[in-house]
């Protein structure tokens, strides 16, 4: 069965493509109508302006990775290390759908936008992230002696301090080199040295 998608989720879709590989301050309203092959004044019909269309391409894309999450979550199928890595898969990449210099930019030119993007990282951080290590406590994968909330925050604020460019300019260019370079590999790399560490095991035996 085919699906119709709506004038309105055509309209954000769109948008999100531009503003995601462009940015937010170089798309106009003309661009995204061109894109659509639709007249400006159609898009005015479903969207005040510019702003408004970027509160709801980031509403849409925090409720993509929310109702994916939960999905894998409610899967009973799946036992902990599973569902870990399909989580992480998948929020990378959705991560990595995001050009950076777009975050930047909503930063500058559209602080609300930007502080409810925030607020979708912080829930995704806190909520999701806390939720997968609730599980993995109960089935014992979780060690009981590490305090899951310093995970949790860890998590969240590494994650947010390495994509965040106002930070990443200030670190010296040899180690910025050695970086990962796309947010997919930054989160998926973050994760890794969550969950094993750095110290190897085999080093003292």
């Amino acid at each position: 069965m085919e699906v119709t998608v709506s004038p309105r989720d055509k309209i954000i879709a769109a948008a999100q493509a531009l503003f995601f590989s462009v940015g937010y301050s170089k798309v106009l309203m003309a661009d995204i109508a061109r894109q659509l092959g639709m007249s400006k004044k159609t898009l005015y019909q479903y969207f005040s302006g510019k702003e408004e269309l970027l509160s709801m391409v980031i509403r849409a894309h925090g409720q993509d990775i929310q109702q994916e999450v939960e999905t894998i979550l409610a899967n009973n199928t799946l036992d902990f290390p599973e569902k870990a890595r399909q989580i992480f898969s998948y929020v990378g990449t959705k991560l990595h759908d995001i050009n950076p210099s777009f975050v930047k930019d909503i930063k500058k030119n559209a602080p609300a936008a930007w502080q409810e993007l925030q607020q979708y990282k912080a829930d995704a951080a806190f909520l999701r992230f806390n939720a997968l290590l609730e599980e993995g406590a109960r089935q014992g994968y979780i060690r009981k002696d590490v305090p899951r909330a310093m995970a949790v925050l860890l998590y969240a604020s590494a994650l947010e301090t390495i994509l965040n460019p106002s930070f990443t300019q200030q670190v010296p260019e040899e180690l910025m080199n050695q970086l990962p370079q796309t947010p997919e590999t930054v989160f998926e790399s973050l994760v890794k040295i969550i969950f094993t560490g750095v110290m190897d095991g085999k080093a003292h035996t």
